[in-house]
C-alpha cells in the first residue's frame, strides 16, 4: 500500500516569507555606495558609457592616423611629380647635348655600344 501525502493535490505549497534580511544585503549596499562615489568622482563605471568613451577615443586615433596617411600620400605624390619633372629635364638636357655634339666637328663620337641579349642564342 502507498503512503498517502497529507498535503493538498493542487501542487501548490504554502510560501514562507522570511523576515530575516538577505544574506548579502550589505554587499549590495556597499556596491551601490561605491558606484555613487565613482559617478560623483567623474569615473564612468557604466559599461555602455565606458564603451562609448572607448569607441570615441579609438575613433579619434583612427582619424588622426587617416590624416597622417593622407598627408604622407600627398607628400609622396608631390615627390613623384618632382622626380618625373627632373627626369624629363635631364632627358631634355641629354638630347640637347647630343645634338650639340653632333653639330660640332672637333668632337668625335664613340660608336654605339653593342648590347647582347642573354638567352636568345646570339
Amino acid at each position: 500500500m502507498r503512503h498517502q501525502d497529507p498535503r493538498p493535490r493542487s501542487g501548490r505549497r504554502p510560501h514562507r516569507r522570511s523576515t530575516a534580511p538577505a544574506p548579502y544585503a550589505y554587499l549590495r549596499t556597499e556596491f551601490e555606495q561605491r558606484l555613487q562615489a565613482l559617478q560623483q568622482a567623474g569615473d564612468i563605471p557604466d559599461p555602455r558609457e565606458a564603451h562609448i568613451t572607448r569607441f570615441k577615443e579609438e575613433n579619434a586615433k583612427l582619424r588622426e592616423r587617416l590624416t597622417q596617411s593622407e598627408q604622407t600620400i600627398t607628400e609622396l605624390v608631390d615627390f613623384r611629380a618632382q622626380t618625373l619633372a627632373r627626369l624629363a629635364a635631364q632627358h631634355e638636357e641629354i638630347v640637347r647635348l647630343r645634338k650639340a655634339a653632333a653639330g660640332a666637328s672637333r668632337i668625335s663620337r664613340l660608336p654605339p655600344s653593342r648590347t647582347t641579349v642573354i638567352g636568345t642564342g646570339n
